[in-house]
């Protein structure tokens, strides 16, 4: 009985808050988008940690991949520009684009992804 009222107290334990936000911004213009990956500490003493921002781009042309990865240090309640690349932006093509925060052992600790398919 006592496994059990510790299992369901452990259930209904609020998660703790996220220590970091990431935040993917997209702007589009003459026919090129750029995309820019964020990262915002949310908690009130300095951090570091590593991200990755993969985009996958399917055109009639082909498929193509480009990955960034890195690591940042931020100061309490900092945000910063972590990564950007621009491409040919077509009606046509689809896009995937992924932003991942983790920490130093490589757990995930924020996450920004966006998906942009054809208009018809």
């Amino acid at each position: 009985m006592l496994f059990l009222f510790l299992l369901l107290a452990t259930w209904q334990t609020p998660a703790a808050p996220a220590p970091c936000q990431a935040r993917l911004e997209l702007q589009q213009q003459d026919g090129m988008l750029t995309i820019t990956g964020h990262c915002r500490n949310l908690q009130p003493t300095a951090a570091h940690y590593r991200y990755e921002m993969a985009l996958q781009r399917e055109s009639a042309g082909g498929h193509s991949r480009n990955t960034q990865r890195g690591e940042v240090s931020l100061a309490p309640q900092q945000e910063v520009s972590l990564s950007q690349t621009r491409v040919n932006a077509g009606p046509q093509d689809t896009y995937r684009i992924y932003l991942s925060v983790f920490d130093a052992e490589g757990h995930t600790l924020a996450q920004d992804s966006v998906v942009q398919t054809p208009t018809h």
